[in-house]
């Protein structure tokens, strides 16, 4: 008798489990668009911010500005935490690479935090990895350590950062995307002109450090994505992606960012062509750009939890 009590106890606890499981399911299921009207600009403050991991023997020092918006006269800021959107730069570039992006979602009431991959650019803050040994797979990990920091802050909401990446930073972005690590927990994915062409663009080649571009791919970069293929690693990533992309790109060719299509599911993956526009968006191109990745991103922010 009392082993049947037991068993009926335990069965019992299992099916409170599994009730208060369904609710917290059914809660995510009917969790609302924040919907933010139109006409609400945020103003917009920027501060340096910085932080370390330790990737194996390295202690790696990341260094990025963190624009956040503030309650103007006329409109406050919605209750509780806000969405934040992580930038990720291309080839050699810097965390200054993405200050309309950055301001014109502070304005909307995002978070946004724009940072130096380490050891992958000329003149870069970021500390611990010079240009022998950063390779795609190590800005991967910057990614990945950035977005925990990002969602860890004690104004941002967990459930809602997303990654917006360009160029070999769209690339990097969609392989962190698809980590293990954070998988489940990235918001969305917005890519410019993602250069998926680097492992076709370096198989074969010496792996020896090269100049290029005002910098450098050393032979660690090189030996990294020798006949790496990530159109088998980023359908990992099952949420929302957006690609923009210039249908006269000299450096991406069309059949990378159909093949970024086509890996994800059309379904899931929308790509928007600008005619005319290169690798590197400006003047009405840039504006479209950013509009497009912000409604794409709009569309996927929920009211705080």
């Amino acid at each position: 008798m009392k082993k049947f009590l037991v068993c009926a106890a335990a069965v019992a606890l299992a099916l409170v489990g599994i009730l208060a499981g369904c609710g917290e399911e059914e809660e995510e299921v009917k969790r609302e668009l924040r919907n933010l009207p139109e006409d609400v600009v945020y103003a917009v403050s920027k501060e340096e911010h910085t932080f370390t991991y330790t990737d194996g023997d390295a202690e790696i020092e990341i260094y990025g500005e963190l624009y956040v918006p503030e309650d103007a006269s006329n409109v406050k800021l919605p209750d509780g935490k806000l969405p934040a959107v992580i930038l990720c730069h291309g080839f050699n570039g810097h965390y200054t690479d993405f200050p309309n992006e950055c301001r014109r979602l502070a304005q909307r009431g995002y978070v946004a935090y724009a940072f130096d991959f380490c050891g992958a650019q000329s003149g870069g803050k970021s500390k611990g990895r010079t240009a022998d040994d950063y390779t795609p797979f190590t800005m991967q990990k910057d990614a990945v350590e950035v977005f925990k920091h990002i969602q860890s802050l004690p104004d941002v909401d967990e459930t809602q950062v997303f990654l917006w990446g360009g160029s070999q930073g769209g690339f990097v972005s969609a392989l962190a995307a698809a980590d293990s690590a954070i998988k489940d927990d990235v918001a969305g994915l917005a890519l410019y002109f993602p250069a998926f062409n680097i492992p076709d663009d370096w198989t074969g080649k010496p792996e020896a450090k090269t100049s290029l571009m005002g910098y450098y791919i050393g032979a660690e970069f090189i030996k990294s994505v020798q006949n790496f293929d990530p159109f088998a690693v980023i359908p990992a990533y099952k949420k929302d992606v957006c690609i923009v992309w210039g249908d006269k790109d000299a450096l991406v060719a069309r059949k990378y960012v159909d093949g970024a299509v086509t890996a994800y599911g059309a379904d899931r993956a929308k790509l928007t062509v600008l005619e005319g526009a290169g690798h590197g968006f400006g003047g009405a191109a840039l504006t479209t750009a950013i509009d497009t990745v912000m409604a794409f991103l709009e569309a996927r922010t929920y009211k705080p939890l």
